[in-house]
């Protein structure tokens, strides 16, 4: 009899679960129920109605990890049930978690007590999965958006910025506003190496190109690839949960349609847990650049010459809703000629905000992101050719927001703004800018 209420209640209940993310709840309302809804199952932990009401309310609300707890905790009360085994695989699948995915649906498709429906939903899954986890495993985000900026030709530098702490760019300072479309995105490409400690082998393609409505100096194109083998060599100890990855890296960057300059090298990344909420990660690589000369910089291979870099990045998990990220950066930079080359440090940090739909458009949950950083520059010599006698230095301060609406699993609204402040003791390279971007992402 007990069994039997148990199907009625979850035949009337888990329905919902599947379209939780997409219907349109008063946004205030579901984020009480929810808290509510909590509050219960502490009073009824064993009760089907109690968990079921629960997981639907959690998947709203984005609290998928509570949804699959209170789910799993039905199984304890009758393990063979097909439909929550079902919507079990669909959350795992959903948090990328694909062989505990794999699991629930295929007990669930094998379960006598699942119906034709049931089966085929865990058929339909079950070939995402296999997708998502062979050896071989592409995945990645795609940006295109409208974007407008009060000096468009501080355009190559931010370009640039965004794909690393590794170049003080020297734009042409006009003070030119436009607007340009932008296209910018990374390509992933996982491949299994089949170890026991998950190893693989990860290449990274990044792209960036923004093309300016008039001032066309400002159009640029920059691509990023990097590859090597991510293993855990620390089987015991304080250390058995770090990983590392040996690295090869390539940069091709055009300004103006012109090629600017290409840039090889290597490094190392570490990454390890510092707890149940801090993640941290140091990456030191060197590169060698080498710039080409075109007729907008007749001398542009002057600069050309090597680098080394640090980056320590640390991110943590404040609630479940808010994360702090912080990164420190050191490049060393040493050009053919002195004036070319520099020291440059900086640090940032950003804190991510995730709450309910305020609108009630979906009931999915959005993102804010401020974001600040610093970077400071230090050439080794005066340029004759514009001061002889002052070297030039530099200090950058970075302001950022972004919000992130998401429209379903894979398409998110983006909204964007930054400014931008460059002070100089040369000041024909200091300048300002403020920059907004409306955007569409993609995720895959």
């Amino acid at each position: 009899m007990w069994t039997f209420r148990i199907a009625v209640v979850i035949a009337a209940l888990t329905a919902a679960i599947p379209v939780a993310a997409q219907q349109t709840t008063p946004v205030v309302d579901t984020r009480a129920a929810y808290d509510a809804a909590f509050e219960e199952t502490l009073r009824k932990p064993a009760d089907p109605p109690t968990l079921l009401r629960y997981a639907e309310l959690a998947v709203q609300v984005g609290d998928l990890e509570g949804a699959i707890s209170a789910l799993e905790r039905l199984l304890l009360i009758d393990s063979d049930q097909p439909k929550i085994k079902l919507e079990l695989g669909v959350l795992y699948y959903r948090l990328a978690s694909y062989e505990a995915a794999r699991s629930y649906l295929e007990s669930a498709r094998a379960s006598s007590r699942a119906s034709p429906e049931t089966k085929e939903r865990a058929k339909q899954f079950l070939k995402e999965v296999d997708s998502k986890s062979g050896k071989s495993q592409f995945s990645g985000d795609l940006l295109f958006g409208i974007g407008y900026s009060t000096n468009a030709n501080t355009g190559p530098a931010g370009a640039i910025q965004s794909f690393g702490a590794t170049v003080v760019p020297t734009p042409t300072v006009s003070g030119r506003p436009d607007f340009n479309v932008i296209g910018a995105g990374t390509i992933r490409h996982r491949y299994d190496l089949g170890r026991q400690d998950n190893g693989a082998l990860e290449s990274d393609l990044g792209f960036y190109g923004a093309r300016q409505f008039q001032v066309s100096e400002a159009n640029v194109y920059l691509l990023d690839f990097t590859t090597g083998p991510r293993t855990s060599p620390f089987e015991d100890g304080w250390l058995n949960d770090m990983t590392v990855k040996p690295f090869f890296t390539g940069r091709y960057v055009s300004v103006n349609s012109l090629p600017s300059y290409w840039a090889w090298g290597a490094g190392m990344e570490a990454a390890t847990p510092l707890g149940p909420q801090i993640n941290s990660a140091l990456t030191v690589f060197g590169r060698r650049r080498e710039f080409l000369n075109n007729p907008d910089a007749p001398t542009n291979n002057q600069s050309s010459g090597n680098e080394a870099v640090a980056v320590l990045d640390f991110r943590v998990a404040l609630t479940k809703y808010m994360t702090l990220s912080l990164n420190g950066a050191l490049t060393r930079y040493i050009a053919e000629v002195a004036s070319e080359s520099y020291l440059e440090f900086g640090f940032g940090g950003a804190m991510q905000v995730r709450f309910a739909d305020p609108l009630g458009i979906n009931g999915r949950t959005w993102s804010v992101t401020a974001s600040a950083s610093t970077a400071q520059a230090a050439y080794d010599a005066a340029d004759i050719t514009v001061n002889p006698f002052i070297a030039r230095s530099q200090f950058d301060i970075n302001l950022g927001f972004v919000l992130l609406v998401p429209l379903s699993d894979s398409l998110t609204l983006v909204g964007q703004t930054n400014y931008t402040q460059r002070t100089a003791s040369l000041t024909n390279y200091a300048y300002e800018a403020f920059t907004t971007l409306v955007g569409i992402g993609w995720r895959f």
